[in-house]
């Protein structure tokens, strides 16, 4: 569990590092205030993508829900503060390459279909892959989870 945590926090070191290296876009003064670094949001976005990960392959449909809901509003502010990245379409990257993910993820979970909701997420981890390669950066890729850092987060549906 030590190795999980030192990885985990070794992400958001590095998220914190590439964050410095971004330029910051213009933005109005009051959503200066509210608004954190694009690295934020995504970082915030893979540990939600995690946590979807293990709601879904446990069946806890509700937090299965959550989660994609939260990644949504995830992208969400990172399109409308972000729109633009540099050179890069960020709206247009996210709205190209994760939304038709998230529908497919979102209707699987209604659904409660787990072979659904897999090729989903293997649909939601390869669109990630696939914006990151068109956005310049590659080297950020993205797979499904193989342990969690979150051991104090019960993933299995509550017993009825």
């Amino acid at each position: 569990m030590k190795i999980l945590f030192a990885v985990a926090l070794s992400c958001l070191a590095a998220s914190a590092a590439l964050a410095q290296e971004q330029p910051k876009p213009a933005q109005p003064a009051e959503a200066k205030a509210m608004t954190q670094d694009l690295s934020d949001i995504m970082v915030a976005t893979q540990i939600r993508h995690l946590k979807l990960s293990y709601a879904g392959t446990n069946e806890n449909w509700p937090l299965a829900a959550f989660e994609v809901g939260r990644i949504r509003r995830s992208f969400d502010a990172a399109a409308k503060f972000y729109p633009a990245f540099g050179q890069v379409p960020v709206a247009d990257l996210i709205a190209k390459f994760s939304e038709p993910a998230l529908v497919a993820a979102s209707k699987a979970i209604a659904e409660k279909n787990s072979a659904g909701f897999l090729k989903a997420f293997g649909q939601l981890t390869e669109a990630c892959n696939a914006c990151h390669q068109t956005a310049g950066v590659g080297f950020i890729k993205i797979k499904a989870p193989t342990a969690s850092p979150f051991s104090n987060q019960v993933f299995a549906p509550a017993a009825k």
